[in-house]
């Protein structure tokens, strides 16, 4: 299911891209918190609150299960393959919100998703127009990934034809750069933990559709997901 989910969720990613008159940089991320199947009542409410209390967070909105499947089937109308696999039971309710400061995002997302209740937190780009001409591309490893996964993963990552500045980050790197960012932003670098961070490739790349090879990273053994995001989240 979770693998079904992030197809999905590359899809829409990728359907931003477009052609556009001039490149803005983006400085917002909408994220995304889906809540779990048996999440309580109490929960959700808490959630919610917690969420609302991220600094840079703004617009939050919650969605049901029915208007979230509407929403992706909709959004999924020309892609017969993946409308397919799009099953009710898939999805669940889900809390909408914009964190105005792309640099932060990444460690929203994080604190995020250890809270009780929370199945998963995705983020993607802001739907703005024009769209820039290139975006950050992250692929998180799974704790569990073995060397031989690995090694498949940096292979494919630098074979992407049109991925530049490619480099990888470990935990600590990570949790370091991210406790960094959120000086300064509340209680944010507090509530940030170094398990709560992932290893990962990082590197930027054009925002089109034509080749870019993305797609291929989200099946491979050890891949944990692939997040499209501005190059202030790098």
């Amino acid at each position: 299911m979770r693998r079904t989910g992030l197809s999905l969720a590359l899809a829409a990613l990728l359907a931003l891209s477009a052609c556009t008159s001039k490149p803005e940089e983006i400085a917002e991320v909408d994220v995304a918190v889906f809540l779990a199947a048996d999440v309580t009542v109490s929960q959700k409410s808490a959630v919610e609150q917690r969420l609302r209390s991220m600094p840079s967070v703004t617009e939050v909105s919650f969605e049901t299960r029915e208007q979230a499947y509407e929403r992706q089937k909709a959004d999924l109308k020309d892609k017969p393959d993946l409308l397919a696999a799009l099953k009710p039971e898939y999805v669940r309710e889900l809390l909408h919100a914009t964190v105005s400061d792309a640099s932060i995002a990444e460690a929203v997302v994080a604190v995020m998703a250890e809270v009780d209740g929370v199945e998963d937190v995705t983020l993607r780009i802001a739907d703005v127009d024009p769209q820039p001409s290139r975006i950050g591309v992250v692929v998180r490893l799974k704790p569990s990934a073995t060397d031989e996964q690995r090694a498949a993963v940096e292979k494919t990552v630098r074979a992407l034809p049109t991925a530049k500045s490619i480099e990888f980050e470990d935990r600590d790197a990570a949790y370091e750069r991210l406790r960094e960012r959120c000086k300064g932003k509340g209680d944010l670098s507090t509530q940030l933990q170094p398990q709560m961070t992932h290893e990962s490739w990082r590197f930027e790349m054009p925002l089109n559709r034509e080749g870019s090879g993305v797609g291929e990273l989200i099946g491979l053994d050890g891949v944990d997901g692939v997040t499209l995001a501005p190059l202030a989240m790098l």
